[in-house]
């Protein structure tokens, strides 16, 4: 018979008998509707979540072997600030730390180092009367008539723009207005701004060993006072 005809015989037997398939007994039979085992369920992926904090504790960082460094540079501005500050300090003390006044022979006073002062370092202030302008002119016409009592103290600046003047002619106990003049000096002025004020500073313009003498260009070329101070030609 044909093909057909065979599943169709084994399929009505099938539907034909109801006895219970616990109870059935004979040759084993095949059946189109159920497997002949289960099929095996499908194992489920699971996500398993795993506390490391332990494992991580026991690494080793690369900074155990490479310890950090961390840099002691300050920033330039803060630098300026601390130098400003410093520098502040030893004017308004009126610091003469490292110099000493002596008399030279066939030259007058002078001031000399008693300790190795750095190229730009401060020496001490040009201290005195500051004055305008026009008030400095007057006083110098003065002074320019006896020279070897008021002798040269007079330091003209520009300051915002202004003009004014330094007079360091009185006798007040400070050391700048002493320093001599050469224009080969080691020392060199400068012009700060303390607390809104124009100060006039003497600094080292090369590296100042001890037992030296400290001088600088007074910077006058006006021919009336080199002839009545002929010094400055020096």
């Amino acid at each position: 018979r044909g093909y057909m005809s065979f599943f169709g015989d084994i399929l009505k037997y099938h539907l034909l008998d109801k006895t219970p398939s616990s109870t059935r007994t004979g040759t084993a039979r095949m059946s189109c509707c159920e497997p002949t085992k289960p099929l095996p369920k499908r194992q489920r992926q699971e996500i398993r979540i795993v506390d490391v904090s332990e494992d991580l504790d026991r690494c080793q960082k690369l900074t155990d072997y490479f310890p950090v460094r961390r840099s002691k540079r300050q920033p330039l501005s803060k630098i300026k600030d601390l130098e400003y500050e410093q520098l502040k300090d030893k004017i308004l003390s009126k610091s003469t730390d490292g110099l000493e006044i002596r008399v030279i022979e066939d030259k007058g006073r002078g001031v000399f180092s008693t300790r190795h002062f750095a190229r730009k370092e401060f020496i001490v202030e040009y201290s005195g009367t500051l004055i305008s302008y026009d008030e400095a002119k007057r006083r110098e016409a003065e002074y320019i008539q006896e020279p070897e009592k008021y002798g040269c103290y007079m330091y003209y600046f520009v300051f915002k723009n202004k003009k004014y003047c330094v007079d360091g002619t009185a006798e007040d106990g400070s050391y700048g207005r002493l320093l001599n003049h050469s224009k080969n000096g080691n020392v060199e002025s400068k012009l700060i701004n303390i607390n809104n004020r124009p100060v006039l500073i003497l600094v080292a313009k090369v590296d100042i060993e001890p037992e030296t003498e400290l001088s600088y260009d007074y910077g006058e070329r006006s021919k009336e006072i080199i002839d009545s101070h002929p010094w400055l030609n020096q």
